[in-house]
């Protein structure tokens, strides 16, 4: 099978040693810049696309920077190929509809890529909530912007960059993404964001969310200037709270302010890229997998929405 990766970031890196270590995949990466050097994976490259075409991949994996991501998808969507496209799926409304167009014509399968989707925590917690009334959630993601990427200074990457879909929103909404499925669909996002320190350009570097679900309600915090790495949710029902720390791979449960279990997954979060690789692979000539685009533009309308309506306040 033949396989493109769109960008050698750190996620592209990531997904294409996965891919390398996969038997019958003939991988090769797609680099627009020509600054760039040779890659240090061993990579064949090609750098334009009717070079793409007459390779014809079998599957495109989209890992370049956020507001490329739309157009990109399109682009490979018209070489007909599977995507696979990062998280999140655009940093605008501008090109959704004609990946959409495209997509639908073609028939074909995509997948819009939220890792946490695999991790046993949330697995658990998307059950649990189908067996349980929620009364209310509480989602907690911070870290600090500039251990992301160590090499990069952090003004010199997208992520600084409103413009690129940069900020704590869209970067960290794998958040959302996993509120979205545990709570069958989120209807309504309220809320407030700012840039409140100096990580980034001109993109919010703190949120914070009320989600209305239809299963339920949530708030949510985002930050990417805390020194604290913090990954957390917790859910409320009549009779339990369940509350799971995705850091530190357990979910615990609670009654009358008593622990009442405790479990521990073991889990590295490379696992959770393993797993989301094989189900692409597994899913891939299903056009209604998980999370597919058309899954995924709703969400992001929703994301964008509130970005355009709340400018970064100091």
């Amino acid at each position: 099978m033949k396989a493109l990766v769109i960008g050698l970031g750190s996620i592209g890196r990531r997904q294409a040693s996965l891919l390398a270590g996969r038997k019958g995949i003939e991988l090769r990466a797609f680099r627009s810049d020509p600054r760039s050097g040779p890659n240090d994976l061993g990579l064949p490259e090609m750098r334009d696309w009717s070079e793409a075409s007459r390779w014809a991949p079998f599957a495109a994996f989209i890992c370049n920077p956020t507001y490329l991501h739309l157009e990109t998808a399109r682009r490979c969507a018209e070489l007909g190929c599977p995507l696979f496209i990062e998280k999140p799926l655009g940093a605008a409304r501008e090109g959704l509809d004609e990946l959409l167009e495209v997509v639908g014509r073609r028939g074909i399968a995509t997948y819009v890529a939220y890792n946490l989707r695999f991790h046993p925590v949330i697995e658990r917690l998307r059950q649990w909530a189908g067996e349980h009334p929620v009364l209310h959630a509480r989602i907690v993601c911070t870290s600090h912007l500039g251990l992301w990427r160590p090499a990069a200074a952090p003004l010199k990457t997208y992520s600084a960059y409103r413009s690129q879909g940069g900020g704590a929103m869209l970067d960290l909404s794998h958040e959302l993404d996993y509120a979205d499925w545990i709570l069958d669909g989120i209807t309504k996002i309220d809320g407030r964001l700012g840039r409140r320190g100096r990580v980034t350009e001109d993109a919010e570097d703190c949120v914070d969310l009320l989600l209305e679900g239809r299963r339920g309600w949530a708030d949510v915090h985002l930050n990417v200037l805390s020194h604290q790495r913090q990954r957390t949710i917790q859910i409320d029902a009549e009779d339990m709270t369940v509350a799971g720390d995705l850091v530190d791979a357990s979910l615990s449960s609670f009654h009358h302010h008593e622990l009442v279990e405790k479990t521990d997954y073991g889990l590295a979060i490379q696992d959770t890229y393993d797993r989301q690789i094989d189900y692409f692979l597994a899913h891939i000539d299903d056009p209604r997998m998980m999370n597919n685009v058309f899954a995924a533009a709703e969400l992001l309308r929703k994301m964008i929405g509130f970005k355009d309506a709340h400018e970064p306040s100091e």
